[in-house]
């Protein structure tokens, strides 16, 4: 829930001092989370940029390169494709395993499409590869370093976590939050 959550990227991002993507599913989830966390952030002199609200992807990285210290809250396209290079990327922060919602009707046309596990044969394949994709946005040079965090205490309550456990690269050491979700 969203009340749990604000406290949670308050408190991670406030760690690093900024240089923090904070990753969604949903555009609903993060306009929520951002409209709670930006006023905290921007009076605390973070800059914040929101995913839909402040402009085009282009335009939200450049700015967010330009000081160690920004916040970026983002969704669909900011898990993948995005380079950000040295100390102004330090945390990705994952607030939801990124698994498709089972009513969209695209993915239910799909999944009539395939006779077996529809779930463990594509949802879940799907869904490991964009988080992979995601935590990607952190480690993009051997000089790079930081942390990831993930939110959704479905990485370790759910069968599939381990899944999503077995993609995150060698020595990377996620910080999983789960307590009181």
């Amino acid at each position: 829930a969203v009340r749990e959550l604000v406290p949670r990227v308050l408190r991670h991002i406030e760690e690093t001092g900024g240089g923090a993507f904070v990753l969604f599913t949903s555009f609903r989830t993060l306009r929520e989370v951002a409209e709670r966390c930006a006023p905290v952030l921007r009076s605390a002199g973070y800059p914040v940029y929101i995913h839909g609200e402040d402009g085009e992807r282009s335009q939200l990285l450049k700015r967010f390169r330009e000081r160690e210290d920004s916040v970026l809250f983002g969704t669909s396209s900011f898990w993948e494709g995005v380079d950000v290079r040295g100390r102004a990327l330090r945390k990705v922060i994952i607030t939801k395993l990124p698994l498709d919602l089972p009513d969209h009707p695209l993915i239910q046309a799909r999944h009539e499409r395939i006779e077996s596990n529809s779930f463990r044969d594509d949802q879940l394949p799907r869904a490991v590869l964009r988080f992979k994709q995601g935590i990607g946005r952190l480690i993009r040079s051997a000089e790079d370093s930081g942390r990831i965090v993930i939110l959704d205490p479905r990485i370790v309550t759910k069968f599939y976590g381990k899944r999503f456990m077995a993609a995150l690269p060698d020595g990377v050491e996620p910080e999983v939050v789960t307590a009181d979700l």
